[in-house]
């Protein structure tokens, strides 16, 4: 029965994972929570003997540091190009709707071209736009990349206590 509960365990991390990493190249699934989450519940399901407390708050840790590695990213990002307060708004709004219109990569796209459009609206120079929007994108870019390394580090963690 143990080894019907462990490749069980193995099997729902494993599709938690999968949505995990998916939700990092669309956006509107919350990647690496869902890792997180399949964690915790692959704990659930062998009493937290081979998952410990322990391993799970060091993968809710790392889920945390995703969400603001993800938000720091875009801000930063932007901030260190020069983005006024439009472009970051441009940056976020405009990878929102480049999901939608033209996904899965949408999104890096959109936040160039939202911050773009946000810093033009707000009567900035058009150099000073694209700068901005580059920002955006870098920034949009460098918490996607984060994520990843996020993602595989919660990997690291939870397959070999469950293997």
């Amino acid at each position: 029965m143990e080894i019907l509960t462990t490749t069980g365990a193995v099997l729902l991390f494993s599709l938690f994972y999968l949505l995990g990493i998916a939700g990092i190249i669309v956006p509107v699934l919350p990647g690496v929570p869902l890792a997180a989450l399949g964690a915790l519940l692959a704990g659930l399901l062998t009493g937290f003997e081979s998952l410990t407390p322990t391993a799970l708050v060091i993968v809710a840790a790392l889920a945390v540091l995703s969400q603001v590695v993800d938000y720091l990213g875009s801000v930063l990002g932007s901030r260190y190009y020069g983005a006024s307060r439009a472009g970051v708004w441009g940056g976020v709004v405009g990878s929102l709707v480049g999901l939608f219109f033209f996904p899965p990569l949408g999104f890096l796209v959109g936040a160039l071209v939202g911050a773009i459009a946000f810093e033009l609206i707000a009567e900035r120079e058009v150099s000073d736009a694209v700068r901005s929007g580059l920002g955006a994108f870098v920034g949009t870019l460098g918490g996607v990349l984060a994520k990843v390394l996020i993602v595989i580090a919660i990997g690291i963690v939870v397959f070999p206590r469950l293997i």
